[in-house]
């Protein structure tokens, strides 16, 4: 029997990582024979998905890509949208990009806090009832969810992200020279936030040694917080230009994203991806890593170490202090050697061609 997929996620314009990862899923599917749409709507504006609802009714499975906040409003969409899901008579498979455990420290005074707690537990929960699959990125997630909400082990499926196979990467010495770098280059990259932690790497700026290479949009749409953004990248400059680091860390603020060649052309130039990250959270730049073939050095994150403990591609830091050491060990020949072989085998072993061929397993269970 032959299914029919809807692939609910928001659009390019109103946001970057998931819409991205769900657009290169679906052409994924329909390369491996899975009729798979794309049901768009705009981050934060949860009547644009609702609008489209009277679609659902044709397809087999509703495949939500979720991110607890997505359709803004405090979440409380989400408490809509899956009993309406149940009345369309439809299977319904959850993505949850991200997987908030009970013991996650969050900022704010103590009533946001709880709130926020009691949305997230809740929302867990619906997702729970109403979903046929759930789909995480990590094993930690999987043990966040039904260790701390009660999911069943046997719902839940752990797919990587996929990684892109045909990424037009120039070579690394037309690239330096495409934006005018020499020597080893450390690149940052992808959403400024203090959580990504580049402070840490900037800190380190003299041990490390040029050049630390900051790309940063100015106004990333993935966050709504403009002012965050802001205030951190200027901390972020002051500090560079006050402890006199300015030769070895170099700022390239401008509109950017990947699907424009400069945020290729920077990755082909670089050495190593940095992702000093703090906290529990997934990542699509180490997926653009993986398919330029460019090794990472990363904070000891869970979905770091996860990754390591299978593949040589990244390597993980124990300690914020331990970034230069490690860094100064993977750039000598042999030691990058390997970490760029192992890049290679983590893009092969998780193509979008070979996850797109998990995910048609798993949609057959469904019919």
């Amino acid at each position: 029997m032959k299914m029919r997929v809807a692939m609910v996620f928001p659009t390019r314009e109103s946001e970057k990582a998931i819409s991205g990862y769900s657009i290169y899923l679906v052409k994924a599917l329909n390369k491996n024979k899975v009729d798979s749409d794309s049901i768009t709507y705009t981050a934060g504006s949860p009547m644009t998905l609702f609008k489209n609802f009277k679609y659902f009714k044709k397809y087999d499975i509703i495949h939500i890509q979720h991110e607890y906040n997505l359709l803004g409003w405090y979440s409380l969409p989400f408490f809509i949208l899956y009993p309406l899901l149940s009345l369309s008579g439809c299977k319904v498979i959850t993505t949850m990009h991200t997987t908030l455990s009970q013991k996650e420290k969050l900022k704010g005074n103590v009533i946001k806090t709880f709130l926020r707690r009691l949305l997230y537990f809740i929302q867990n929960r619906v997702i729970n009832w109403f979903s046929d699959i759930v789909i995480v990125h990590a094993y930690f997630f999987k043990d966040i969810l039904s260790k701390e909400y009660g999911f069943s082990k046997g719902k839940i499926k752990v797919l990587p992200q996929g990684i892109i196979e045909d990424t037009k990467v120039i070579p690394q010495k037309e690239a330096k020279k495409k934006i005018r770098i020499s020597g080893n280059a450390y690149l940052i990259i992808g959403n400024f936030v203090p959580d990504h932690g580049a402070d840490i790497i900037l800190k380190q700026a003299g041990k490390i040694g040029k050049t630390i290479l900051i790309v940063a949009n100015p106004k990333a749409i993935n966050d709504r917080n403009q002012k965050r953004l802001t205030n951190y990248l200027d901390s972020c400059i002051k500090y560079v230009r006050d402890k006199g680091f300015s030769k070895y860390v170099r700022f390239d603020t401008k509109p950017i994203n990947d699907e424009k060649p400069l945020w290729w052309n920077y990755f082909a130039a670089a050495d190593l991806v940095l992702q000093p990250y703090r906290g529990g959270i997934g990542s699509g730049i180490f997926t653009h890593a993986m398919s330029t073939k460019t090794p990472v050095v990363a904070s000891n994150i869970k979905f770091f170490e996860e990754i390591s403990e299978r593949y040589g591609c990244i390597k993980v830091a124990d300690k914020e202090e331990d970034y230069p050491k490690i860094i100064k060990e993977v750039m000598k020949p042999k030691n990058y050697a390997k970490m760029k072989k192992e890049c290679v085998r983590y893009a092969k072993e998780n193509s979008w061609n070979e996850v797109a061929k998990k995910y048609k397993k798993i949609y057959s269970t469904l019919n």
